[in-house]
């Protein structure tokens, strides 16, 4: 009887392995209340119940480095089964906006690279360089475990990286005595996660806790040398601008309570992550003692969500709402060296902390093959930011803590935005095997919502 139970819930689940992203759209963006397979990138053990299936989406998401802000986002992938316990998974080209790198990891790289991957690389001195962008992004899901069973774990790993190299030869004297420079950029991001989860759709008591680890580094390398002779080259510019790193450790968890099948379902969840930054210029052409080489900055973050959603089920329809608290914080401090070796302290510390964001969405069968989506998401104006400047000042030979202050000043302000409304539409159609999921576009209620037709995703069940 469990058994037939558990297949009916696993029927009634979403269908789109593709990570749901224009459901959740729909449906308000309560990926971390939501019982919806786009859960598998936050939690690769749910990979167990999406065994056996590919899928294509396609959409717009942002990015700095473009004209017009966006670009089109192509991904696919697939998920087999290849014992009765053991399912492999892989995603080709996933975005990093789709996941949730702007949870701490984001937000620490921006001290570094304001315009994100792609863009120019700058700490407190010394040269302002271009960065190489992420391309091809891989993700990669084992996960182990009986779908009728009462535990599965997972693990995944995702890889972007980009790399760009020059080699310039110039000559522009035409003294036959040539100037050669040779430029390297590259950008990386990695990020692990190893999920658990508890029970399955028939039973009334659903856990999951994931943790996860991450990191970015960005570089730029040249080196440039002078022709003085036929075989004499003399160096000019050997330095390295570098993120030396932007390491995310964090993680979460959830409980579904109620029956999955039909009724109510009420979910906690809770979700934090902290990023730990480092910057480095080396310029081995000038004396290492310089300003520029001992200045340093460094930057952390912190962000956390908790809140509850509940999900109400009944024939064709189901009705998701959730409302969540939320708390950030992003630390950058220079280290900047001064006249009579003096160093000039500058910390800047952003909080932002918001209470409740809240989201309410629906999805209707209204024909076998089709099923309508709705949803309306707030920030109310509860919400506060604070903005701490700190200035000191102090010797090189003394540690920072002690040293004086110059001026400090700390300012408040309500949220932005306060009070908006986003409303989101969606399409959802199955025929057999196949299925096609959609965001139709949002009515601007104070603050912009998705475009029409920003996202689609189809999907192939070979089971």
């Amino acid at each position: 009887m469990k058994k037939v139970l558990l297949v009916a819930a696993l029927l009634l689940l979403p269908a789109t392995a593709s990570a749901g992203s224009a459901r959740l759209a729909g449906l308000g963006d309560q990926g971390l209340y939501l019982e919806d397979d786009s859960n598998v990138f936050t939690n690769p053990a749910l990979l167990s119940f999406y065994a056996n299936r590919a899928w294509f989406s396609l959409g717009l998401v942002p990015d700095a480095t473009t004209e017009t802000g966006v670009r089109l986002d192509p991904h696919g992938g697939a998920a087999v089964r290849v014992r009765d316990v053991v399912t492999l998974g892989a995603a080709l080209n996933r975005s990093p906006e789709l996941y949730g790198f702007g949870s701490a990891l984001y937000p620490t790289m921006r001290a570094y690279l304001p315009q994100g991957p792609g863009g120019v690389i700058s700490g407190p001195a010394g040269p302002v360089q271009t960065t190489a962008p992420l391309r091809f992004p891989v993700d990669v899901f084992v996960a182990v475990g009986d779908p009728y069973g009462p535990f599965r774990f997972g693990f995944n790993i995702y890889y972007a990286g980009g790399t760009a190299n020059e080699h310039v030869l110039d000559d522009a004297d035409q003294d036959g005595l040539e100037t050669t420079s040779e430029i390297n950029r590259q950008t990386h991001l990695v990020n692990a996660t190893l999920g658990a989860s508890i029970g399955n759709p028939a039973q009334r008591a659903r856990g999951e806790v994931w943790l996860r680890v991450g990191n970015m580094a960005a570089w730029y390398d040249e080196v440039t040398q002078r022709q003085t002779s036929a075989a004499t080259y003399e160096p000019i510019t050997d330095r390295i601008v570098s993120m030396d790193r932007d390491l995310r450790v964090g993680g979460g968890f959830r409980v579904h309570l109620g029956d999955g099948l039909a009724g109510l379902v009420v979910t906690p969840g809770l979700t934090y992550d902290a990023a730990f930054g480092a910057y480095r210029f080396d310029d081995n052409r000038v004396n290492p003692d310089s300003d520029a080489e001992k200045s340093l900055r460094q930057a952390h973050s912190h962000d956390l969500k908790a809140g509850i959603g509940a999900a109400f089920r009944r024939d064709d329809l189901l009705v998701q709402g959730s409302a969540s608290l939320f708390a950030r914080n992003t630390t950058r401090t220079d280290f900047t060296p001064e006249p009579d070796a003096q160093v000039l302290s500058q910390t800047t510390s952003q909080w932002d902390v918001g209470v409740p964001q809240v989201a309410l969405g629906a999805e209707y069968r209204v024909l076998p093959w089709l099923t309508v989506r709705g949803s309306l998401s707030s920030i109310f104006g509860l919400g506060r930011s604070a903005t701490n400047v700190d200035q000191r000042v102090g010797s090189e030979d003394v540690d920072p803590s002690e040293y004086y202050g110059l001026e400090s000043g700390l300012f408040t302000e309500p949220l932005e935005p306060t009070g908006s409304v986003t409303a989101a539409t969606g399409i959802g159609i199955e025929v057999k095997r196949f299925g096609f999921d959609a965001i139709i576009g949002g009515n601007f209620l104070g603050e912009p919502g998705p475009l029409l037709f920003s996202r689609f995703d189809l999907r192939f069940i070979f089971d």
